[in-house]
């Protein structure tokens, strides 16, 4: 069992978007999802058409009245369970600060469910009080959604914080990944944003950008995820890749959060280190793409594996009249194009696509995990 807390503190950064639209795909790849809405303003529940402001829910859980279990709305979308945001859960938080183990709450009500669902995904409010403490503490990963602002970013530096004292305090490793969502590549915001990320988070950006989409917002006024109300828009193909890539991940990550290192363990520091980056290239897998009848002086690769950045990291072979791009990236789907002599197209070679925001049609592939 996988679980991911969604967390920014700050609100408008595309957290609930995040978590309604990731769980969904989650659910069409046949995973066992529970979805649980942790924000008193219950933006996810309302964002699938679920008005539960009356019913039981975590308030009832913690207070020993319920089992989560008989919270749990199923199947509110293929594949998915919810467990719904309701009126109570505005004071949730005073009802913990008399518990004892009050971070630790969600992890022991989760415990039971184990076996029943192979993601959780949990929304967390935008604020870190109890209720985001409890979720980081029973998460395995935390997914931080980003937009294009400075408020938004220093967010990120504040839950980083209580991460790292979280990970001190209960000998916990929580693997943390920032994702940049309202991502307009064309624009100087986004790209000092995204130079600013890797910068100040260099090992924390995960590779998927979600772009704008007044689509997605449409979405959550009709209750419906993207894979449902638009599944043809920007950013249900970027979600659609941002579910992939994480399952794709999983296959490489433990299911629980390891415990830290020992004292002993830490002595051979170096090696761990050595072992670790060992393990990561191993993640990523050598890609070859062969153009048979491409006629060209000069054919260039870009895509979400190098950034958009024509043949960045990109070895180009020229056999026989063919051309071959050759590259490694780590398993997932990524979007692509080609330069065919200063010019923009789509891979004649490749019968999957997907539209782009700026109107034309971009390549998908597929790096699959190596077994």
């Amino acid at each position: 069992m996988h679980i991911i807390a969604i967390a920014n503190q700050k609100g408008g950064c595309g957290k609930t978007t995040t978590a309604i639209n990731l769980a969904a795909e989650l659910g069409r790849q046949r995973q066992r999802v529970l979805l649980i809405d942790m924000d008193p303003q219950a933006h996810a529940s309302l964002g699938l058409g679920i008005k539960a402001h009356c019913q039981q829910g975590l308030y009832e859980v913690f207070n020993h009245e319920l089992s989560l279990a008989q919270t749990i709305l199923p199947q509110v979308i293929e594949g998915v369970d919810l467990v719904a945001a309701t009126v109570t859960l505005a004071a949730v938080e005073p009802l913990l600060g008399d518990q004892p183990g009050r971070e630790r709450q969600l992890l022991e009500h989760l415990e039971p469910l184990k076996d029943h669902y192979d993601q959780i995904l949990i929304d967390c409010p935008p604020s870190l009080g109890l209720l985001s403490i409890n979720a980081l503490r029973c998460a395995t990963r935390i997914l931080t959604p980003l937009d294009a602002g400075f408020f938004s970013l220093e967010g990120v530096h504040q839950l980083r914080a209580l991460v790292g004292l979280l990970e001190e305090k209960y000998a916990l490793h929580l693997p943390m990944e920032i994702l940049l969502t309202q991502f307009d590549g064309h624009t100087r915001l986004a790209q000092t944003l995204l130079e600013q990320v890797r910068q100040q988070f260099p090992q924390l950006l995960h590779r998927v950008r979600i772009r704008p989409t007044v689509r997605a917002r449409e979405a959550v006024y009709f209750g419906k995820p993207l894979c449902q109300y638009a599944p043809q828009s920007t950013a249900a193909s970027d979600y659609r890749r941002l579910a992939a890539t994480m399952l794709a991940d999983a296959q490489h990550r433990p299911s629980v959060a390891p415990r830290a290192p020992t004292r002993s363990a830490l002595e051979n520091d170096s090696e761990d280190n050595s072992m670790s980056l060992s393990r990561e290239k191993a993640l990523r897998q050598m890609v070859v793409l062969t153009f048979n009848d491409i006629e060209c002086s000069r054919l260039q690769l870009a895509g979400d594996f190098n950034d958009w950045v024509p043949d960045q990291n990109v070895e180009t072979r020229k056999l026989n009249g063919r051309w071959q791009k050759v590259f490694t990236a780590e398993p997932g789907v990524y979007e692509y194009r080609l330069l065919v002599d200063g010019k923009w197209q789509a891979d004649p070679t490749n019968p999957y696509e997907i539209p782009n925001d700026l109107g034309g049609i971009n390549s998908l592939l597929q790096v699959p995990a190596q077994l």
